[in-house]
């Protein structure tokens, strides 16, 4: 199994080379110039002369793959270039903000295990009543509803009119209560209908009703048979929301004016700025990656079958 993940992870370079080479390549081809958002914000006149002088500051005038080759050349070192628009390291200004973003993410991301299972397991143990009813009418709705408009109804009722939550900036834990739940909403009710769609598919199989058979209470087959058995397809989905809930940073951040990677990303792509976009097309990368990765190791540790393949694989 060693051998496995150690495959697996040798194989996020070649991964992270190839996405690089595509957001490198798409923002080049864009029709918009981040030398013009640059003499605008700085309030240059955008002569042929000073255009051309800001392009080759940037290193912009040179063909495409050299641009790219240079580039990689310093990524590789961690050094991924300065803003444009700031003149800051971006590498140092993501690593100042991630700590914001990974906050974000944890809480949203166990809130969203917190509230998904107890709420997936009611709605398949009382199935087509009442409270599965209920469940699936308020996951129906949080599944249509974008995360910024949920976010901007939790500011309205928690902030402007009860004033029990701050709406903007980081002031303690607190802060991050209502954007926790603003990404979180979504996962949760998709997690919400996965544990009841697997729980319920689980429960037409054999053993499910042996163990009824040997008399054991409903309560008992939903918790240690029919949900344990369920537990794979979740773990997938769990995995790939923990990357998701990172990417929803970038419109929740801006929106709560909290200063991680989300907000500093978004600042970068309304400004046309190359580095901070690269580099953050390079994190998401990774955090998906790491996260497929992550889920393996848990398929491996929760089936006998799937370790007895990864053990036995020769990938190496």
């Amino acid at each position: 199994m060693l051998r496995y993940i150690l495959y697996r992870i040798f194989m996020i370079i070649p991964i992270l080379f190839l996405a690089s080479f595509i957001i490198f390549y798409l923002l080049r081809l864009n029709n918009t110039d981040p030398v013009a958002q640059y003499l605008i914000n700085s309030n240059l006149p955008s002569t042929p002369e000073v255009i051309a002088e800001i392009r080759h500051e940037f290193g912009l005038d040179k063909p495409i793959l050299e641009q790219y080759l240079l580039w990689l050349q310093k990524a590789v070192s961690l050094d991924f270039g300065k803003s444009y628009m700031s003149d800051r390291d971006v590498w140092s200004d993501f690593l100042y903000y991630l700590p914001n973003t990974l906050l974000l993410a944890l809480f949203a991301f166990l809130l969203t295990i917190l509230v998904s299972v107890p709420f997936g397991i009611i709605a398949a143990y009382y199935r087509d009543k009442i409270p599965d009813f209920l469940i699936r009418f308020i996951c129906f709705i949080g599944v249509c509803m974008p995360n910024f408009w949920f976010a901007f109804l939790l500011i309205m009722l928690f902030s402007l009119t009860l004033g029990w939550l701050p709406a903007l900036g980081v002031d303690g834990l607190h802060s991050f209560i209502l954007p926790a739940i603003s990404i979180a909403f979504m996962s949760i009710c998709v997690n919400i209908r996965l544990i009841r769609a697997n729980m319920l598919e689980v429960s037409k199989e054999r053993h499910i009703l042996y163990a009824y058979l040997r008399g054991l209470k409903k309560g008992h087959v939903t918790i240690k048979h029919v949900f344990y058995n369920a537990t794979l397809p979740i773990i997938t989905a769990l995995g790939m929301h923990f990357g998701e809930l990172i990417g929803g940073a970038l419109i929740i951040e801006s929106i709560f004016a909290i200063p991680g990677i989300g907000y500093y990303s978004l600042q970068g792509i309304a400004n046309h700025d190359y580095p901070i976009i690269q580099c953050f097309v390079l994190i998401m990368c990774l955090v998906f990656s790491l996260c497929n990765l992550i889920i393996d190791i848990c398929y491996a540790a929760l089936d006998p079958r799937i370790r007895k393949n990864m053990e036995g694989s020769h990938v190496l």
